[in-house]
């Protein structure tokens, strides 16, 4: 196998030229990058990427934490995080931690191990000290995960504000039998997103009690199963707040198939206005997300800590609107 000693033979120029050459170095005269670069196609010269890692202490990696990779919010959020990344030369390794702290706790020791440069969280089940006691000085933030910290970057939605004015729409609306339908209810997330469910009633002097919180649900295939379940006895609900803009379709579906007339017996609202809204008839109304500005913001925050940049802490949250269409 050829080596930097061997181009520099070849090409008549010194070992240092060569390394210049070979990592894009711009102070490198025109004649000898040709020289280079024609040795190195002679010999078939391959650049050893982890011998440049060992040196730089860079792996060029971002990892990425996802519950699951097939949930219908994480997989185009990590589809917009890798096309940033790739565009700033970095590659990203997808984490499923399955719910699990196991599997979280195994991916920082990744970063503190030094195969990734930075970790990107979409979803995490432990707090700020817990994290921060893992990965210690290494480079985290949180995007998507409403997480009350002081030491992590923190891109996020603002879950409660949410659903507090989605339920306050629908409660004004004369909408008073509403059921929250939440996905797994352990995160932070999902329950600033209750909280907002709550207190929209509270504030409107409406009762609001546990049973109208079901959790575990959130593709198309869960709201037809989960609306076959409410639907084929007497509903006694007038309008759901449904934690996915799928498990909205799959509701809408399911009350087709049972006879319940959509926004007039019914109303539905999902979240994050994903395309799919614009398939149901009547097309559904939803929450509108940030993800593409979170993501964003969120990369230009990770490259400039990667580049060793100094700043405080940031703490970017975001505001839904709710899409009122046919539901």
């Amino acid at each position: 196998m050829a080596t930097i000693l061997d181009i520099a033979r070849l090409s008549g120029v010194s070992k240092s030229t060569v390394s210049r050459v070979i990592n894009n170095h711009p102070h490198v005269s025109e004649d000898s990058r040709t020289k280079v670069m024609e040795a190195i196609e002679k010999l078939s010269f391959v650049r050893n990427a982890r011998g440049v890692n060992l040196r730089t202490q860079t792996s060029k990696t971002i990892g990425v934490t996802i519950p699951v990779l097939d949930h219908p919010y994480f997989s185009p959020l990590v589809g917009m995080i890798a096309a940033k990344c790739r565009k700033a030369g970095y590659k990203i390794v997808i984490f499923q931690t399955f719910y699990s702290i196991d599997e979280e706790n195994k991916i920082y020791e990744k970063l503190t191990e030094n195969e990734l440069d930075a970790v990107i969280i979409t979803h995490t089940l432990l707090g700020e000290k817990k994290i921060k006691q893992r990965v210690r000085d290494k480079i985290v933030l949180i995007c998507n995960e409403p997480l009350q910290t002081r030491h992590l970057d923190v891109f996020s939605l603002d879950e409660r504000d949410a659903v507090y004015s989605s339920t306050q729409y629908l409660l004004k609306e004369g909408r008073n039998q509403l059921l929250f339908c939440a996905d797994e209810e352990k995160t932070p997330l999902q329950r600033q997103r209750w909280e907002g469910f709550k207190q929209a009633h509270l504030d409107l002097n409406k009762s609001c009690t546990i049973q109208q919180k079901l959790s575990g649900y959130s593709t198309i295939e869960e709201g037809i199963l989960l609306g076959d379940e409410i639907f084929s006895g007497h509903c006694n609900h007038d309008g759901i707040f449904a934690g996915s803009d799928f498990l909205a379709a799959g509701l809408l579906s399911s009350a087709k198939k049972h006879g319940v007339s959509v926004p007039k017996e019914l109303s539905i609202i999902g979240f994050d206005n994903h395309p799919i809204c614009l398939t149901t008839f009547p097309a559904l109304s939803s929450i509108q997300n940030q993800t593409e500005l979170m993501v964003k913001d969120l990369m230009h925050c990770l490259l400039d800590r990667l580049e060793g940049k100094k700043f405080p802490t940031v703490r970017k949250v975001y505001k839904g609107n709710l899409v009122i269409r046919g539901t």
